[in-house]
């Protein structure tokens, strides 16, 4: 039971309060790669307080004893009371110094000066140069450090006047006061240092991230329009082409025949699309070699023979294509085409009329299909045929990333009107 305990993360309780005094005592950050001082920083300081007693009391009974004498137990048990109470006071102060580093270093400093005034010898200022260092280590704020360290120094000078055993000294107080504070700072500075990287690494990482889902995103979303624009129309056509056949089949055996002659190629037409498609995709040929052309502008004329084989009343005028027409702006041309008949099919109804124009302005190529909207008892050509909602946004699109415009609207009374402009400053030379 109390194996299974441990395995739950379940704490007995007489494990319950000895574990919350450890965390209050003791509530460093558990890391590994970091020191003791940072891992358990209430124990280390409680220990060097007791490291700073110990030498401050040792130094101070060798500066006391005769030359050529060992310091023993019985000297320093013959120091002054106030001796060790000084030396205790300092150092337990030294417990305070993360958090309040100027305080524990202006108290350090009164009990110094009262050490002097009492002449007690020297070897007592261990623990002054802790709380010197504490403050370049600890404190934020600049002003207060540096005068903290003015402070020192100048206690420091005073110390040396008020004891007459003692000649004055600017440069041992320097030292006393500015170079454990530069010590700190320099350790101070390069954990903000080390902190800076480590910030900056996670937001590189997280912009990485972020980049490579945003990137995956345009890769589906580029997937989606590509198989809905191949699919859609394809099918679409197969779909009207076999209706047409079924219905005429029992009348004209020969205009079934061909209907389904057309339901062949285009199911031909969108395995080959599909085919390419596939192959760009895979990982094993990113190069997309051997993988054929893509559709173009070329091929208009036959999405228009397409759409009159389904009973529709298409005229199309088409201006020369460009030379050195880009592959991205010629594939689009044909996929704004292709899905534009591909609703025309769905939504116009019977027997449309459809006005497709196909030139070039001040602006770059122009893309203009009007198309009649008819219905017959309140029903479509090709009800069965689903809507995805995405057809306008997937052309729409496709113009805005080659810096145009695509839009698609009713034209009163019976018209249905979609118009492209797509820019070919990018690709002149």
């Amino acid at each position: 039971m109390h194996a299974v305990s441990q395995q739950r993360g379940v704490t007995s309780p007489a494990t319950r309060p000895r574990r919350a005094l450890v965390r209050w005592f003791d509530s460093g950050e558990p890391h590994m790669a970091r020191g003791p001082f940072t891992r358990w920083p209430r124990t280390t300081d409680a220990v060097l307080a007791v490291v700073v007693f110990v030498a401050s009391l040792v130094a101070v009974t060798a500066s006391a004893v005769s030359d050529g004498e060992n310091v023993t137990i019985d000297s320093i048990g013959d120091r002054p009371a106030g001796a060790f109470a000084m030396l205790a006071g300092a150092a337990v102060a030294l417990l305070w110094r993360r958090r309040h580093s100027v305080e524990v270093a202006a108290l350090v400093m009164v009990i110094m000066v009262g050490w002097a005034i009492a002449g007690y010898g020297d070897g007592q200022d261990l623990a002054l140069v802790v709380a010197v260092y504490s403050v370049g280590r600890y404190t934020a704020d600049h002003r207060s450090s540096l005068a903290t360290v003015a402070a020192v120094v100048t206690v420091s000078v005073l110390d040396t006047i008020i004891d007459t055993n003692q000649r004055v000294d600017i440069a041992p107080a320097i030292l006393l006061g500015v170079l454990p504070w530069y010590l700190g700072r320099r350790v101070r500075n390069r954990g903000d240092y080390v902190a800076l990287l480590h910030e900056r690494a996670e937001r590189l990482e997280a912009d990485q991230l972020a980049r490579a889902r945003q990137a995956v995103a345009d890769e589906r979303s580029r997937i989606a329009r590509e198989l809905h624009d191949v699919v859609a129309h394809q099918v679409s056509m197969m779909t009207v082409q076999a209706g047409a056949a079924k219905t005429i089949a029992r009348d004209d055996l020969d205009a079934a025949v061909d209907a389904m002659g057309d339901v062949e190629r285009a199911g031909r037409q969108a395995l080959g699309e599909l085919r390419h498609l596939l192959g760009v995709l895979r990982p094993d040929n990113a190069d997309g070699d051997d993988l054929g052309p893509q559709p173009g502008l070329a091929g208009i004329a036959d999405l228009a023979d397409e759409l009159t084989r389904t009973g529709a009343d298409v005229s199309l005028t088409m201006a020369p294509v460009p030379a050195g027409l880009s592959a991205a702006i010629d594939l689009s041309a044909y996929r704004i085409v292709q899905e534009s008949l591909t609703n025309v099919i769905k939504h116009a109804g019977p027997n449309p009329t459809v006005d497709l124009t196909i030139g070039l302005d001040d602006v770059g190529l122009v893309i203009d299909i009007v198309n009649t909207i008819t219905t017959s008892g309140g029903h479509e050509a090709a009800p069965g045929l689903p809507a995805s909602g995405y057809g306008i946004a997937g052309m729409r699109e496709r113009a805005t990333l080659l810096g145009g415009t695509l839009t698609a609207e009713p034209q009163p009374p019976d018209r249905f009107r979609v118009n492209a402009h797509i820019p070919l400053e990018m690709e002149r030379t």
